[in-house]
């Protein structure tokens, strides 16, 4: 998908993972988001974004994160970001989107709460 940044989709019977690693930045922020809202649209089945290979995040990120929130909400669809490490998660906490968007510690949470199994 992009160089800073490789993005994978897995499709599972209920829900989607779009597994991340790497750097996200001003440079695949469009990319990105571009890739978030076909997910979404595609087939409105959940969409998990699991960030456990995510080495760095800058606003850039956040960004994407309340964009992607306010498409889910109007498709009427579910998101879910996870795995979130230690410097990523903080600055989604300081900044307040951990509010704002679904986030939860590993995959297996996010995947409870999206399909409530």
């Amino acid at each position: 998908m992009m160089k800073l940044l490789e993005a994978d989709v897995v499709d599972c019977l209920e829900y989607r993972i779009l597994v991340l690693a790497g750097e996200i930045d001003a440079s695949v922020r469009d990319e990105l988001l571009t890739q978030i809202v076909d997910l979404i649209d595609r087939e409105r089945t959940p969409l998990l974004i699991d960030m456990t290979g995510v080495t760095f995040c800058d606003s850039t990120g956040l960004t994407v994160a309340i964009s992607a929130r306010r498409h889910v909400a109007a498709a009427g669809g579910r998101l879910a970001w996870c795995g979130l490490n230690k410097r990523v998660g903080e600055i989604f906490r300081v900044t307040g989107v951990d509010r704002i968007v679904a986030v939860y510690p590993t995959l297996a949470a996010a995947t409870r709460a999206v399909t409530g199994s």
